[in-house]
């Protein structure tokens, strides 16, 4: 039994040190991980599991995810929608190939109408006019992504000195005894509408800044349209009115009225004061002259709603923007878009639009009642 004892004691040992030394490998695997021989030892099994195992795909991003099934862009009717929609429909399909969906054109009764119906989501994009933009970042949270330019040419072509602002202008017919806004103190002069930018509320902040109170200074009309304020100038039936400077030159070209421009032959053209004074000094008696001008105008923005994706707008912006080398676009649409803010140093487009806020503040306007007159 002894024998038998000392058998079963000295093979116990044994195992004892077998499993000893099993459990001292263990302890030293974490150290081992970390040199060049990781892969030997415990690890080995493991590691040929992870590596028949097969990585599941990575997702690609949807270059289009947030965007709407459909884009709704968002115009003002003016006296005819029909003429508006057909008018739009190079710039419907310009959209449509840039974004790869369908296209919708809204039609407002008034750019409150279209504005509204932002605020309410109905429409992702407008074209409203300068003023109506301003009230739609207020209420509808819109953001200008380029600002259109019309072509002044018989037939539309590109061309890169036309700028995207335009300038209005107070002026007189030479001879007829103004020869300075001095001059109009008492006496009659046009405007064109209460709701126009260019022939009224620009112009009348331009007198304001100078020293004069056009309601209180002299004896204001509205004359209804900006053909009619000059037309009315040209016939002796007003001493000077306001007007644009587009306006000016179409109807000199059209024979209905001499105005004299500039020898450079351009418009909208920020002058000087003493620039203007001397050309006033070298047109001819019985000419359509200008006195002053106002700080320009900037011209109607492209807008869209400010919470779609930045992926979307990217799209579109680079729409836009791709319009001056597009013949066919600029033909069927006499336009095409920029985006200045770069070239003025500004950091966002729409601070291109703070000058007509100043005129907003300057004359106490009420942007949503100039909005209901479209």
């Amino acid at each position: 039994m002894k024998k038998l004892f000392l058998f079963m004691l000295a093979a116990l040992s044994v195992m004892t040190l077998a499993l000893g030394a099993a459990c001292g490998g263990d302890d030293d695997e974490p150290s081992s991980s970390s040199t060049g021989s990781a892969s030997t030892g415990g690890s080995t099994g493991s590691s040929q599991v992870a590596g028949n195992q097969t990585a599941a795909p990575t997702a690609t991003p949807d270059p289009k995810e947030g965007w709407p099934e459909v884009f709704r862009l968002g115009l003002f009717g003016q006296d005819d929608a029909e003429e508006v929609v057909q008018n739009a429909q190079p710039m419907k399909d310009l959209l449509e190939e840039a974004l790869g969906i369908p296209v919708e054109i809204f039609t407002g009764t008034s750019y409150s109408a279209v504005i509204e119906a932002m605020r309410a989501d109905k429409v992702d994009a407008m074209v409203v006019g300068p003023f109506a933009y301003i009230l739609a970042v207020q209420e509808a949270q819109a953001e200008a992504i380029a600002v259109g330019i019309s072509s002044r040419a018989e037939v539309p072509v590109y061309d890169d000195t036309i700028l995207p602002y335009y300038i209005s202008v107070v002026f007189t017919k030479k001879g007829n005894g103004i020869t300075s806004i001095e001059d109009i103190r008492g006496k009659g002069f046009n405007f064109v509408d209460p709701a126009s930018t260019s022939g009224h509320l620009a112009p009348k902040t331009l007198l304001l800044n100078m020293g004069y109170d056009p309601d209180k200074d002299f004896q204001t009309v509205f004359a209804g349209s900006h053909p009619t304020s000059v037309i009315s100038v040209w016939n002796d039936k007003a001493p000077a009115g306001a007007t644009h400077e587009g306006n000016l030159l179409n109807l000199d070209r059209e024979g209905q009225v001499d105005w004299c421009n500039y020898p450079d032959g351009k418009v909208n053209i920020p002058r000087t004061q003493e620039e203007i004074d001397a050309h006033y000094e070298s047109c001819p008696d019985g000419s359509i002259v200008v006195l002053a001008q106002t700080d320009p105008i900037p011209n109607t923005p492209f807008a869209v709603r400010t919470e779609l994706p930045e992926t979307m707008k990217d799209v579109l912006r680079t729409a836009l923007l791709s319009t001056p080398e597009n013949a066919d676009y600029i033909t069927a649409r006499s336009q095409w878009y920029v985006d200045p803010s770069e070239g003025l140093g500004l950091q966002t487009l729409d601070q291109f639009y703070n000058p007509l806020r100043d005129i907003a503040k300057l004359l106490d306007l009420d942007l949503k009642e100039l909005a209901e007159g479209g």
